[in-house]
């Protein structure tokens, strides 16, 4: 990798030396500001922003474990429209900026994905239970959840016994507010419009609260009812240079470096977020209490890009007449592309339209009891159903310029690229010289739901002695999942070697085209040839209809796409790969933890030492269901394939089921040395598991064969120039291990707290994860037998291999400078700074049917995808009386987004990001608090770097450069 450019260590070191400086600050303020003088200072109203970091360093501070909070507050204190973005703001936990992973083409202006301490093995939480999206993983999709209905986010670390295991990374739990929260009734309200630079749409959001308690005949009940509905716009606008090819070719005696092809698109992202959570409590008694919850949160995405690509291939070079400019090192700089040297066109343009929506819910029921018998015993009971279903429908029309003579320059000698092109206006805006190459289109049905029943005991011993309480529990889950998904389906509507006309010659396509012009495109900061004829976007956005004229289109003239038929067991549509993948897993799980604490003599003083110890027991249970395929000898119909080989590969499909069952025994340790009441020491370390991914533990086997020439007795895999095969040299399959263990850590923390007032802090962790199970794809041989005969397969698929260490340390300061002189004491900052490494440890492959991802994942020298070295936030506070106001700053380091980009099959990396956001709130009075928030006011330029094909040793080029809207919002909130 790459290291951080000179401009950006300085940056780095300085922002290292202010922590410093932030850390040892807190003592000398402290001298400022004797305890004899606090009758000068004058009182500083604890409300807002203020009360918010004071209830998130509370929970951190008294907490058992190792957590980190941000309140409800917090969340909303930003323009983050997203639990997500909210979470990047804790030190150790980062987030990724894209939709999908491995698509290093379409950056998201909202997070999607977390990191904690450079670890995706994250496990969600809603109020300490379970909660997940319907997808191949097994995470929420935070990016899902309203922000508006969490009364809080606690983001463990490092476990003990009694959280529910699955995250090796740590576990985020959302809590949501409850009636009996509140000792009066409480009616909340927010309203604001949000509007973005280059979207230049406003669009609303609002939530409504309503909490109350009454006495009555039966006992306290209390009633919450929680509604909200965002939405957002916003656009992106990417220019793209394909990956470098190394060139000898080109001049004489020296290796350069081209670039295969070079585009531009602009990207339309409307988003609609709405939620609902309702809860009643009801308390008889002192001794019973009963909770009824409900939560359902849906989110709609829908995107609309348009795109054009120039497309010479990686055997181009200069124009006739022409010359290719390059740096001193040979990397192509500038130059007027042909699709072979001296050649007088581009080889083919590609100009597309494309439509891409995302529909999920989520819905969880629970009800829960607890039940206090006397002061020693306490019980709880507990049950939850969750409902979780995401659909995506991806559609995209592409049409060409006919004759593809264009002549097209690359200028990449400033900040951004420059493309100029023949700009005959009239001849690009002519739709007589396109046509509709081709379509391509892609389908999500996915759906997963989940039983859960939970039992919780606690005792306390008499004070007086090392033990405090002991608590024990039970739990078991029953969840079953299915995905259903096609490959990308692309494939010819009407091209030019079919011999059809333009676009005006094809009846279903009139009116379903335009001129495109990409308006303000990067903010007029950079030049695009003239506007282009593109498909419109009503041609690609309703999928159920305009699919039936683009394949009627498509079977008048020769193209081979036909619209999706909704069967995802077909495998004549995915070439032969499997595409339903059903799910049952069941867990069991018991846990005791021993609650303790005493004081003892240290350092010639009593200092208490507390804590917890406790062992988790897991049993887990997995069945998984799929497909054999044994596909025909590669469509021979030579008779001379022996017949047993015949029979064997004869096309047929039967069902396969797997599974296996494992015990995981998950210890954990939590000691917390109080050197003062405000100064801690603390010690942690425990065992986790992450349970393999859903898509990991697939089991569908499409069985080929490799045929070949007998020859000399033996079976060679070269056939003979216009020899028929005779022979089956081998049969190969990729595949999915419903057998696979889960990933383990053995984990350690170590760290040092000091509270110095309610809002000041500073905290210092080191920490170490031995991880071991990676799953790494390999090569083995299985037996299968069909029609009566078996055979040998070389299978490859995911096992668990290897082991390797996540180790860092995360640094953290905060404080309001109340010592400061009148509206100046309103003046604080937040920092903090998380450095992480990894060694031994290995990416797998997402999707365990591409040869492409799991030859990639298997590279030893590529990091951790998703992991930055480094990364930082500091925030600059502000709050007094009425006004409260922040402007924060986070960064992270360069990391791998993908080892095998979409499209382009190689690994891909988010270049160093760092994006500055504001807010000020003025308070009116308790029913009205005005607020704006601006978000990426530093106009952030996201960059993503690629390296050679074939040649990762050569270095990382720049890929994409994309910039995203600055997004202004005025915000409206109140309480009665």
């Amino acid at each position: 990798m790459q290291r951080l450019n000179p401009s950006y260590r300085k940056f780095m070191y300085a922002s290292a030396s202010a922590l410093v400086l932030c850390a040892v600050a807190p003592a000398a303020f402290a001298q400022q500001a004797p305890a004899k003088d606090a009758d000068v200072v004058e009182e500083v109203v604890v409300t807002g922003q203020r009360a918010a970091i004071q209830s998130a360093q509370k929970l951190k501070q008294n907490a058992e474990q190792l957590v980190d909070s941000i309140t409800s507050t917090d969340i909303g204190a930003l323009p983050d429209r997203s639990v997500t973005e909210a979470l990047q703001r804790i030190s150790g936990v980062t987030i990724g900026r894209t939709s999908d992973p491995r698509d290093a083409d379409r950056i998201s202006v909202e997070g999607s994905g977390v990191q904690v301490r450079g670890l995706s093995w994250v496990r969600g939480e809603l109020n300490g239970r379970d909660s997940f999206s319907a997808k191949a993983g097994r995470t929420l999709s935070f990016e899902d959840v309203p922000p508006e209905l969490m009364a809080g986010v606690d983001v463990y670390k490092n476990p003990s016994a009694d959280i529910i295991e699955g995250g090796v990374g740590g576990t985020v739990n959302l809590r949501t507010r409850m009636p009996f929260d509140s000792k009066k009734r409480v009616i909340a309200y927010s309203l604001d419009a949000s509007w973005g630079d280059l979207a230049r749409k406003w669009k609303p959001s609002g939530s409504v609260l309503y909490s109350d308690r009454f006495d009555t005949s039966i006992g306290e009940i209390g009633f919450l009812v929680d509604l909200s509905d965002s939405k957002l716009a916003s656009r992106t606008d990417t220019m793209s240079v394909d990956p470098y090819n190394v060139r000898t070719d080109l001049v004489p005696g020296k290796t350069v470096y081209v670039p295969g092809g070079y585009g531009y698109r602009s990207l339309d992202f409307e988003r609609e977020r709405k939620g609902i959570d309702a809860a009643v409590q009801w308390r008889p008694n002192e001794q019973w209490e009963a909770t009824l919850h409900f939560l359902r949160s849906s989110a709609s995405q829908a995107s609309t890009e348009r795109a054009n690509g120039f497309n010479p291939g990686t055997g181009n070079g200069p124009m006739a007449g022409t010359s290719f400019t390059y740096s001193d090192s040979g990397h192509f700089l500038k130059g007027t592309m042909a699709d072979s040297p001296g050649g007088t066109g581009l080889g083919s343009s590609l100009i597309d339209t494309r439509f891409a929506e995302r529909d999920s819910v989520t819905s969880d029921y629970s009800l829960n009891l607890k039940y206090n018998p006397n002061d020693k015993w306490s019980f709880t009971g507990d049950v939850q159903y969750i409902y979780a279903k995401t659909k995506v429908v991806d559609n995209t029309a592409f049409n060409a310029l006919n004759g593809s003579t264009l002549p097209a320059t690359l200028d990449l000698t400033g900040d951004l690229p420059r493309i100029t092109a023949n700009n005959d206006k009239a001849f690009l805006a002519n739709p007589a010289n396109y046509y509709l190459q081709a379509a391509m289109d892609h389908h999500d049905r996915n759906d997963a739901a989940e039983w859960a029943e939970r039992f919780d005991g606690n005792y306390d011993f008499d004070e007086g002695g090392w033990l405090r309480s002991f608590r024990f529990g039970v739990r078991h889950t029953f969840r079953q999942a299915t995905t259903r998904e096609t490959t990308y389906r692309w494939d010819s509507v009407a091209p030019s070697w079919s011999a059809t006309g333009p676009i005006t010659t094809l009846k279903d396509y009139q009116g379903n085209y335009g001129v495109f012009a990409f308006d303000n495109y990067f903010r007029g900061k950079t030049t695009l040839p003239a506007a282009f004829v593109m498909p419109n976007a009503d041609f690609v956005n309703n999928y159920g209809v305009n699919s039936i004229p683009l394949g009627r289109i498509a079977a008048a003239n020769g193209g081979g796409w036909r619209p999706f038929n909704g069967d995802f067991e077909d495998q004549t549509q995915f070439g032969g790969k499997g595409s339903t993948n059903h799910q049952k897993e069941e867990t069991l799980a018991a846990y005791g933890l021993l609650r303790f604490g005493h004081d003892v003599s240290l350092w010639g003083g009593e200092r208490e030492i507390d804590g917890n110890i406790g062992l988790r027991v897991v049993k887990t249970e997995t069945k998984s269901q799929g497909l054999q395929v044994f596909t025909a000898n590669n469509g021979s119909t030579s008779s001379d394939i022996p017949a047993a080989d015949q029979a064997f590969a004869n096309g047929a499909k039967s069902p396969f089921k797997g599974g296996r069952d494992y015990v995981s025994l998950l210890p954990s340790l939590n000691v917390r040395l109080k050197i003062t009441p405000d100064m801690f020491v603390r010690f942690a370390t425990a065992k986790s598991i992450v349970r393999p991914d859903f898509q990991q533990l697939q089991p569908n086997y499409t069985i080929s064969a490799t045929n070949g020439f007998l020859i000399g007795g033996a079976c060679s895999s070269s056939i003979p120039s216009g020899a028929q095969a005779n022979c089956v040299y081998q049969y190969k399959a990729n595949a999915g291990n419903p057998d696979l263990k889960p990933i383990r850590s053995t984990q350690y923390d170590l760290s040092w707290e000091w509270y110095f007032n309610s809002t000041g802090s500073v905290t210092a962790t080191a920490f170490y994860k031995d991880v071991y199970n990676f799953i790494a794809n390999s090569p083995t041989n299985l037996s299968f037998t069909n029609n009566g005969v078996t055979r040998t397969a070389l299978v490859t698929q995911p096992y668990n291999a290897g082991h390797g260490t996540v180790k860092g340390f995360e640094v953290a300061y905060q404080q309001y400078y109340d010592f400061l002189p009148g509206a100046l004491r309103g003046l604080g900052l937040q920092a903090n700074f998380t450095y992480i490494d990894s060694k031994g440890t290995q990416n797998a492959s997402a999707n365990p049917y591409d040869n492409t991802q799991i030859t990639n994942a298997a590279a030893v020298s590529l990091p951790l995808e998703g992991m930055s070295k480094t990364s930082y936030n500091i925030a600059a506070l502000y709050d007094l009386g009425k006004v409260s106001a922040r402007l924060a700053y986070n960064w992270r380091e360069r990391y791998l987004l993908t080892t095998t980009a979409a499209n382009i099959n190689i690994p891909a990396w988010y270049d160093d990001y760092g994006q500055l956001d504001g807010s000020v709130f003025y308070t009116v009075n308790d029913a009205l608090k005005i607020g704006f928030q601006a978000a990426n006011l530093n106009n952030a330029k996201t960059k993503i770097l690629v390296s050679y094909p074939g040649r990762p040793e050569e270095g990382l080029t720049a890929h994409n450069w994309v910039t995203a809207d600055r997004r202004y919002s005025i915000v409206l909130r109140g309480t009665f």
